[in-house]
């Protein structure tokens, strides 16, 4: 149930200091966001088809969000240094936002940073893909502190707590292990074959597992990269707390 605390208190400051941004993941907004033609919805297996039958290009797919500072400081400051960095005929990127919670301020956003790639939301009623929907804003503050400490489904909602790491299970389903997410913004950077580009941490930050290659962490173009080895990340208290990028010449 903390959940709802979060997406409650998820409110940052855009495009101005005065204007605050939060999502809501209501039934009106969730009609709002369908009936704007400026926006894709699209189900998770749609995406994970748009990857897989690209075998010429390599693929970026950020799973991000409208109202998330770090999400925004990356597509403001790092994606476009990526994107110079290769040719754009060897790569296509994707830009997804995680739900229709946020998915209003999305056109927006992109218009202010100019991106003018297609403007994703993923829309998917699958129960292991299914976002969080309340009848309205008050409903949810009520269940913050009603159901306090409980999962969600005390408060008769199906979620899913997993949600992001099932959508990047399913988009990389040729995995060997699963693989986990830190939150949003996620990069999923995959070779021209479809071969997700993973990293090893190890007790980072109290994190352990295979996880997406972070974009913000790599030192090479994506198209330079190795994608049969996997990085490795160790802890903070590491005399090398960098990744270790590992290209077709070696891993450093």
């Amino acid at each position: 149930m903390e959940r709802f605390l979060l997406i409650f208190l998820s409110a940052l400051m855009l495009s101005g200091c005065v204007a605050i941004r939060m999502e809501k993941p209501t039934v009106k907004n969730y009609n709002k966001v369908m009936a704007m033609s400026e926006l894709t919805p699209i189900t998770v297996e749609q995406l994970r088809q748009m990857i897989a039958t690209d075998t010429t290009h390599y693929k970026v797919v950020v799973i991000t969000s409208a109202t998330c500072g770090p999400c925004l400081t990356a597509m403001r400051d790092t994606y476009p240094q990526k994107m110079a960095e290769c040719d754009t005929s060897l790569v296509r990127w994707y830009f997804i936002e995680e739900d229709y919670s946020s998915a209003q301020f999305l056109d927006e956003t992109y218009r202010r940073l100019n991106i003018s790639h297609p403007r994703y939301w993923i829309n998917d009623t699958l129960p292991q893909y299914r976002p969080l929907m309340v009848k309205s804003m008050w409903q949810m503050v009520w269940f913050v502190f009603r159901y306090w400490g409980q999962d969600c489904s005390a408060a008769g909602i199906e979620v899913d707590d997993n949600r992001l790491t099932n959508i990047i299970n399913a988009l990389a389903p040729s995995e060997p292990h699963p693989i986990n997410a830190l939150g949003t913004p996620t990069t999923m950077m995959f070779s021209p074959s479809g071969k997700l580009k993973c990293t090893l941490l190890q007790d980072y930050y109290g994190y352990n597992g295979l996880y997406p290659t972070d974009i913000r962490d790599i030192s090479v173009p994506v198209t330079q990269l190795d994608y049969m080895a996997v990085d490795t990340l160790r802890g903070p208290s590491s005399a090398n707390p960098k990744p270790k990028v590992c290209t077709p010449e070696g891993c450093q």
